[in-house]
This record gives C-alpha cells, sequence and structure tokens, in this order.
C-alpha cells in the first residue's frame, strides 16, 4: 500500500495529533492520538548500532491497539512525503531497524515509548532513510440504538534518518532558476532548484534578492529550510507580491547554505516590458 502526505507539519510540531472527528449524530468522543518527536536522526557508524524512542499517545478514553513498522522515504521535489514499502529503495532502512514494542494495546489517555535500534551493516556508506508509521487498530463504538460502529483512525509517520557517521559526502548546486514577473507587473514568481548530489541528506536553506534594472534591490524573501535526500532535487517555490515593477532587466539571485564549507548561489534576469 502507498499513502501519499506532506510532511512540513511533522517537522514544525513536538506533537502530532490526528483525529477523526465523528459526525453530531453518532455522538461519540473523537478518536485522537500522537506520536513525538515528528524526526528522529541516528548516526550510526559501519557496522554500529544506535537508538532512539519515539513516543506513542493515546488521548482517547478508551484502548486503542497499535501497530509500529518501518517503511521506505522519498521526498518529491515539491517536498511531500511518499511511503512505499520496505526495502524497495535504495536508501531504505526498514530491514535495518528493529521497533521494540512494534505491536501493543495502549490504555486510556496513556503513553508508550517505542525503542528504535538501528543496526548497519560493516559496508553501509552515506545515509539510510525511512519513515516510522504508526498504525491504530479500528475501534468499536456503541452507539445506542444505532449499535456498533467501526471507527477507522488515520495513521502517523515519523520520519527516520540514518546517516553513516564519517562516511558523508556533502554536495550539492543551485541547478535551475526560473523567474517571472507577476499578474500587472505587480511583484515577481520564482523557483529556485536545488539538487543533492551527496551521499546523505541535507537541509538547505536560504535567501532569495530581485533587484531593479538600476541596481537598487527591491526584496529579500528567505528561502525555508527542508531536508533533501541524497541524489534528489528540491524545487523552492517563492513568490513576491510588491508594487508594480518599472520596465527593464531585473535580478533575481538566490544564495543557499547546506551545510557544506562554502554556500552556493545562483542568478538569474527577467525583463519587464511596458
Amino acid at each position: 500500500m502507498r499513502m501519499r502526505g506532506p510532511l512540513t507539519t511533522m517537522a514544525a510540531a513536538a506533537f502530532l495529533f490526528a483525529a477523526l472527528l465523528l459526525s453530531p449524530g453518532l455522538g461519540a468522543e473523537p478518536l485522537r492520538f500522537g506520536i513525538s518527536p515528528g524526526e528522529l536522526e541516528l548516526l550510526p557508524g559501519p557496522g554500529g548500532t544506535a537508538t532512539g524512542s519515539l513516543l506513542v499517545i493515546n488521548y482517547t478514553a478508551q484502548r486503542i491497539h497499535f501497530r509500529v513498522q518501518v517503511q521506505d522515504l522519498f521526498l518529491r521535489p515539491s517536498g511531500e512525503l511518499d511511503v512505499l514499502p520496505p526495502g524497495r529503495l535504495k536508501w531504505s532502512v526498514a530491514k535495518m531497524t528493529r521497533l521494540t514494542p512494534s505491536e501493543f494495546d495502549l490504555e486510556a489517555r496513556q503513553a508508550v515509548p517505542v525503542r528504535v535500534t538501528v543496526t548497519l551493516p560493516p559496508e553501509a556508506r552515506g545515509g539510510r532513510y525511512g519513515v516510522i508509521v504508526v498504525s491504530p487498530a479500528p475501534v468499536l463504538q456503541t452507539n445506542g440504538a444505532r449499535g456498533t460502529v467501526s471507527i477507522v483512525v488515520p495513521k502517523l509517520a515519523a520520519r527516520l534518518l540514518v546517516p553513516v557517521k564519517g562516511t558523508e559526502v556533502v554536495r550539492g548546486a543551485i541547478t535551475g532558476m526560473v523567474a517571472a514577473p507577476r499578474p500587472a507587473n505587480r511583484g515577481a514568481d520564482v523557483k529556485v532548484i536545488f539538487r543533492n548530489s551527496g551521499n546523505v541528506h541535507v537541509r538547505a536553506s536560504g535567501e532569495l534578492t530581485i533587484s531593479a534594472p538600476d541596481g537598487r534591490q527591491l526584496v529579500r524573501l528567505p528561502i525555508a529550510e527542508a531536508i533533501i535526500l541524497p541524489g534528489s532535487v528540491r524545487e523552492f517555490r517563492l513568490t513576491w507580491d510588491g508594487a508594480a515593477l518599472g520596465p527593464g532587466v531585473h535580478t533575481v539571485r538566490a544564495v543557499m547554505d547546506y551545510g557544506a564549507e562554502a554556500l552556493v548561489a545562483g542568478e538569474l534576469t527577467f525583463t519587464v516590458r511596458k
């Protein structure tokens, strides 16, 4: 089975909540559970072992049965996350990971830590990646005259990042930029494409500037941090809703930091006509 969904909420929040709100006619309590953290990064060496912990929390007033497993992680250029069957991708960490416990009942308003243990083979190099997926079993709720209703609660997932200590190659570049004025020449839309050509994930962020034909800087826009897996690209889309641009050649410049010794930059121009 394949799941798709954005990961931005997971990266931004310390606690994650999944809620299925029942219709007023059912009159039942919403079912909620959470996991923390939304991302786990371990750093074993080749042939080594590293451990971490994922907390599963039951916020409801009844027992819920959970199953936890590791599947493959893929990040699209847009930043959306795809969860794929374990062992599908070359950087999969699924078969190297042990979860304890991997299946359990969680009582009402209780929490259980899941121990995450990753053991790498001696030949491991670069980074290994996956997603820890927490799946609740369907919950039965009784609703008076209507009888018993089976409620399926959504799944939650946390990224599992495992760079192999001492083997990291950090390398990347801005490989493309596109810019165009917005309707009525009020501001501009810009796309910056960053490629990670190293063997581990990087966290890239930066700044974009747009200058007028006379060299005046019109705007500075932050490029929000994003994780980019090895051999992958990320498209950063920025919109500036500014004052009407005057005619002439405008310059767009992007400078990005991805954890290497030097920053990388890209530049292009676009023309605004009368």
